[in-house]
């Protein structure tokens, strides 16, 4: 039987280094579908007192005996380049990308995606750092002998608000070039009649 755990969602925020469309696997090789949010504090307050909260259920799983091991929550003041506190709070996500069940099966997932209306999507290619999302997730307490005990936000599903897709893509007013007088490629001189498919991420 499942655990009911507590759910929030987040207010709208800036993405970190999301991995919402394919799994990381540098750490680790079954994959994890992950991103970090930059909140304001006046709307990250509600979270982080949820999640203190939950905090103390993850203290109360520690066996009688054990010596308190505590690990650090999963959110942080954000720091400006000068190491300043900013005025904003970062939440940290993940999810799985891969389960092995005990009678050996192998379960996938991944995090649902919205659109800013409520519409599940199915063809975003990528979603890039930068873009403004809300998060749903679970709030999961956790003992492990190893660690300790702490507090992981399980990620569910993403609303896109604002979807930043890679740098800008080919547009020269992007890379700072007006229109000028001068010489104009013709129409089919482009990169596709070469074989070529243009990739922001190889720039």
């Amino acid at each position: 039987m499942s655990k009911d755990y507590l759910k929030i969602v987040t207010p709208a925020g800036i993405a970190i280094y999301p991995h919402l469309t394919q799994p990381d696997t540098k750490f680790n090789a079954m994959g994890e579908y992950k991103v970090s949010l930059s909140v304001t504090e006046e709307e990250a307050a509600p979270i982080t007192a949820k999640i203190d909260e939950v905090m103390e259920e993850a203290q109360g799983m520690i066996p009688p005996g054990k010596r308190p091991k505590i690990q650090e929550p999963p959110y942080y003041n954000e720091l400006d380049d000068e190491g300043q506190e900013t005025g904003r709070v970062i939440f940290k996500f993940k999810m799985k990308a891969k389960v092995n069940t005990k009678d050996g099966r192998t379960i996938e997932m991944s995090p649902k995606l919205f659109d800013a209306q409520g519409t599940l999507m199915t063809d975003v290619d990528s979603i890039w750092g930068g873009s403004t999302l809300r998060i749903s997730s679970d709030l999961v307490p956790y003992y492990v002998a190893a660690v300790g005990a702490g507090v992981s936000m399980r990620l569910k599903a993403v609303q896109i608000i604002e979807l930043k897709t890679g740098g800008g893509g080919a547009d020269a007013a992007n890379y700072g070039f007006e229109a000028t007088e001068g010489f104009t490629a013709p129409q089919e001189e482009t990169a596709q009649v070469h074989g070529f498919e243009i990739d922001d991420e190889d720039f």
